[in-house]
């Protein structure tokens, strides 16, 4: 696993991190050590939506419903205090655990961006899904 330091300088040198991302750290309750994270940025120049992504970094931790009870949090933020419609988050057509946290924070898939992720050396496709802000409140008056 990265430590937080490594993964800020990575986002910096790839052009991920600016003023308008925000990046929160999942921690271990017992001990404290990061076992993952959350952030959101702005999705493009000419829109308000944003777009979330999450990593569980402790591959012990993964399996338990932590990285999706940190994108239910993450997306009750920042529906709860940023001024957005639009909630969107993609991942590898090979990542199917991060597909199912994104549905069940109530993502709609949307489609398959084809060979727009660069991992491990080639491009490879991924899921596009979103979230409007009148899904989500829905979502929360049925809780």
């Amino acid at each position: 696993m990265m430590s937080p330091h490594a993964v800020d300088r990575c986002w910096k040198e790839n052009g991920f991190a600016n003023e308008d991302a925000e990046r929160l750290l999942i921690c271990h309750l017992v001990d404290g050590s990061v076992i993952g994270d959350v952030v959101h940025f702005a999705a493009a120049r000419y829109t308000t939506a944003r777009e979330i992504g999450w990593t569980m970094a402790d591959v012990a931790m993964r399996g338990q419903g932590l990285a999706s009870e940190a994108a239910s949090l993450l997306v009750d933020y920042v529906f709860g205090n940023w001024p957005v419609n639009r909630l969107s988050c993609g991942m590898s057509v090979h990542n199917h655990a991060s597909r199912r946290v994104a549905e069940k924070c109530g993502f709609t898939h949307e489609g398959v961006q084809r060979g727009i992720l660069f991992v491990n050396g080639e491009y490879v496709d991924a899921h596009a899904l979103s979230l409007l802000r009148s899904d989500w409140a829905a979502a929360r008056g049925s809780r």
